[in-house]
């Protein structure tokens, strides 16, 4: 559990340097970059060049994202485990000499996707076309509304059923003046009508508006020829369009084989941008820059010696002062170091904090094991992730943390469902009575967490008033590691006092006098050992209670400037402590909870599973069953043992000793997605 020391970075070089000094610290990616504002210095904007670095991926993305649509990769479930690819830095540099290429080749797929997109509306559109001509099939003569130079007329069509007597008698109804008008009927469809209506120039105005209102649409303009050869004309041309759609979608699964590029393009873009807005921060004159930042102690004393080297540059490090804004490195064993993002989730520490990663490590894996306390569930994580772990040694150090706290869950769950003798459930025992017709008794090592809950109850509460007395002991060497070793012996003694007082009365509400018959050996060692223990401790209870309670009374308002104050706040951290300490202990009846939840939906479903009469139909159902109900308590149950143990190491133990606020390391590196520098000396 360590913090590492973090040391103040400041480098002043050539100003000719400062692109190849920046992509150096890129490349290696242990240095934070921190905003320069000296008053002889003056930054550099590169807003300009920042957005077109973005409208570059941008185009990039949209052109990866056409050829995922158009060829789809198929990758194995385990491909999310695969490291991202390795190139040395002058791999890296050839390649991104290509970006101009790259760009040219996603633009070009932009372009096919825009035609593809303009060629189907084109189909659309004369699919529509011909839809609309097609009740003017029959017709011999160009179809288009017009007038001789005397006599107007209007070709369209309703969407009913009417006849040549309808429709003259919905223009007269509308305009009875007029006298000289004329309709010919085409076709009657079931739900179309075809006509021409045929007036007098100077009526047309008013037989047009009368025909609109009954719903007449004028027929499409086909004045070139007769709609039938029009039809056949968009007929072909629709042929052709679809013929180069096909070669559209050729083209672009072809440029499918080139997508590696593309993804190479997005990282080198995004590597640009760092190191863009990175030299934004740095202050620079005519002739030098100045580049600050942080770093961890070994790789500090490492950029001096390197950039001195290798560069004309004046590197000097040193420890930051107070009131420096330092970012939080956590560095932790191989067992802790999977927490890391469990405390980046809640905060990191602060100045004035340890890193509670290793502190809350042993813990977190036991809570959770309790929690989901089934051994079969335990069996099958620790499984597959032991063999990620065996045989996908490449996995870079984020991934490979994830799989290694889900592998020590994993066992802590074994361990607890052998405790509580649940495998699958209750699955050993009902197979063999519904398929093998005999009995086999209970396979725990300890108790059934179902039946013996009041003795599960109270081994819950002795682990949650360990994992709160050893926050007790962080806060402690907290204190005693800043300097204050009175706060130390003030918050701790006290505190231990006064619980171990009160405890033997806590316990009382919940402890059995006599062992349960169907104990194992080792259930009668806890119980015993308990007994023990608590009746070593009750008849001094009291003694240890007003110990406690006097000290804390005298020492909780220390701080406080009156003796008012000093007395008020004695009292008030008394009333803290009991309502405190019995709600959090209490919190831990959730080790029971979630752990009997676990046990109970899992014989459920093996019951379901055995319902039928009939052995064949039996075994039948009782497979799927099987299955599908294991794998959705495993699912289930697994998300609420993380929750929940979160929760109780931020809500109960963080809140003992830890206070966080801690800003996170952001060193200049290549935030990349699919490529990584490799490891060079």
């Amino acid at each position: 559990m360590a913090k590492l020391k973090v040391m103040s970075v400041e480098l002043i070089a050539p100003i000719t340097q400062k692109e190849a000094i920046l992509d150096y610290l890129q490349k290696k990616g242990t240095m934070e970059v921190s905003a320069v504002a000296e008053e002889h210095t003056s930054p550099q904007d590169h807003s300009q060049d920042c957005a077109e670095t973005d409208a570059d991926a941008l185009t990039l993305q949209n052109a990866l994202n056409v050829l995922d649509a158009a060829a789809p990769e198929k990758k194995p479930l385990t491909a999310m485990l695969e490291p991202r690819i390795a190139l040395s830095e002058a791999e890296f540099a050839e390649k991104t000499a290509k970006l101009p290429q790259i760009l040219a080749l996603a633009n070009s797929v932009l372009a096919l996707k825009r035609e593809a997109e303009e060629t189907k509306e084109e189909i659309t559109r004369l699919q529509v076309e011909n839809d609309t001509l097609q009740p003017w099939a029959d017709a011999d003569f160009p179809v288009r509304s017009g007038t001789t130079g005397r006599v107007s007329y209007l070709l369209g069509s309703v969407r009913k059923a009417a006849t040549r007597e309808e429709v003259l008698d919905v223009i007269a109804a509308a305009f009875p003046d007029i006298d000289s008008v004329d309709v010919e009927i085409y076709h009657t469809f079931e739900e179309q009508t075809t006509f021409a209506a045929f007036c007098m120039d100077e009526d047309a105005p008013e037989v047009e508006q009368a025909l609109r209102e009954y719903g007449f649409v004028f027929a499409p303009d086909c004045a070139s020829s007769s709609p039938e050869k029009k039809i056949s004309e968009n007929q072909a041309k629709i042929s052709e369009s679809e013929a180069r759609l096909g070669e559209i979608s050729k083209q672009i699964e072809a440029a499918a084989a080139k997508r590696e590029d593309l993804r190479f393009g997005l990282d080198a873009l995004s590597a640009r941008k760092d190191l863009l807005l990175a030299s934004e921060k740095t202050g620079q004159t005519t002739r030098v820059f100045l580049l600050r930042g942080y770093a961890a102690e070994k790789d500090a004393a490492r950029i001096k010696k390197q950039s001195e080297a290798k560069f004309d540059a004046a590197v000097e490090v040193r420890e930051p002062a107070e009131d420096e804004d330092v970012p939080v490195i956590l560095k932790n064993n191989g067992f802790a170091s999977p927490l890391e993002n469990i405390t980046g989730m809640y905060s990191l520490p602060g100045n004035a904090d340890i890193d509670p990663t290793g502190s809350m490590a042993f813990f977190y894996y036991l809570f959770f094991g309790m929690m989901l306390s089934d051994a079969g569930y335990g069996l099958l994580i620790a499984l597959a992730t032991g063999a990620v772990l065996l045989f996908k040694r490449n996995m870079e150090r984020k991934m490979r943390n994830s799989v290694k706290m889900y592998f020590f869950c994993g066992v802590s769950t074994v361990f607890w469902g052998a405790m509580y003798g649940s495998w699958f459930g209750d699955a050993p025992q009902v197979i063999m009575r519904e398929f093998f017709h005999k009995e086999i008794g209970p396979l725990y090592i300890w108790t059934d967490a179902v039946t013996d809950t009041m003795n599960v109850l109270i081994m819950c509460f002795i682990l949650g008033l360990a994992h709160l007395f050893w926050g007790v002991l962080m806060k402690g060497y907290t204190d005693i590691k800043n300097g204050h070793k009175l706060d130390a012996l003030f918050d701790t003694i006290p505190t231990f006092l006064t619980v171990l007082g009160i405890a033997p009365v806590f316990f009382n509400l919940f402890k059995q006098d006599t062992i349960p018959a169907d104990y194992t050996p080792l259930g009668t060692f806890f119980f015993n050992t308990f007994t023990a223990v608590h009746n070593a401790l009750q008849p001094i209870s009291v003694y240890l209670l007003i110990a406690g309670l006097v000290l804390v009374i005298a020492t909780a308002g220390r701080h406080s400037a009156s003796v008012g104050g000093k007395i008020g706040g004695g009292f008030y951290a008394v009333y803290n402590m009991f309502s405190g300490y019995l709600g959090d202990v209490l919190s831990y009846a959730r080790l029971l909870a979630l752990g009997m939840a676990t046990g109970v939906i899992g014989q459920v479903m093996n019951m379901l599973g055995t319902l039928p009469s009939n052995p064949v139909v039996k075994v039948i159902m009782f497979i799927p069953v099987f299955i599908a109900g294991h794998a959705a308590n495993l699912a289930i149950n697994l998300i609420g043992a993380y929750v929940h143990t979160n929760r109780l190491q931020y809500v109960e133990y963080f809140s003992k000793f830890y206070e966080g606020g801690g800003r996170a390391f952001a060193p200049l590196e290549a935030k990349t997605k699919f490529y990584r520098f490799k490891e060079e000396m």
